[in-house]
């Protein structure tokens, strides 16, 4: 289970539905969280802005200046409580998965129930620990995401 501050989880949830949020508010919030990423608060700050202006995590990693920065950008996203309704697209039954978790079975039982790898088991977990620290919200389904800018010349 995490360790979660739940006054800093309130604060970031009032965050989400502030519009006129300043980065010094966002910054500050962020902060609270004590969030562990390779990514700076300035970085996170973005994905929050970008994560409410609907834009992919491809999309903020780029505007980050790296690509590859795409899967810490999830897993910051996530931490912030910003889910995607893709991210509980999972290789298995998810209720079968959230189950097994709820009866005590470690990773190593449940990847070998399901034939993924702990990892995987581990990233999932996470993600319904998230999900639940910020009181389960609802996930958009239908949100629009910007394309990727072309490079054409």
């Amino acid at each position: 289970m995490l360790e979660i501050d739940d006054e800093a989880i309130e604060r970031m949830i009032a965050l989400s539905s502030n519009e006129n949020a300043t980065d010094q508010m966002i910054r500050d919030v962020i902060k609270s969280l004590n969030i562990k990423t390779t990514l700076t608060i300035d970085e996170m700050v973005t994905v929050f802005k970008l994560y409410h202006q609907n834009c992919s995590d491809s999309v903020v990693a780029v505007s980050l200046g790296d690509r590859k920065k795409m899967r810490n950008v999830e897993r910051a996203r996530i931490k912030l409580g910003l889910f995607r309704w893709r991210d509980f697209e999972m290789p298995f039954d998810i209720n079968e998965f959230v189950r097994a978790m709820d009866t005590g079975k470690t990773d190593a039982e449940i990847a070998e129930m399901f034939g993924v790898g702990k990892s995987t088991v581990r990233t999932y977990r996470q993600l319904i620990d998230w999900h639940e620290a910020y009181g389960s919200p609802d996930i958009p389904v239908n949100a629009v995401l910007p394309k990727l800018p072309s490079s054409e010349h």
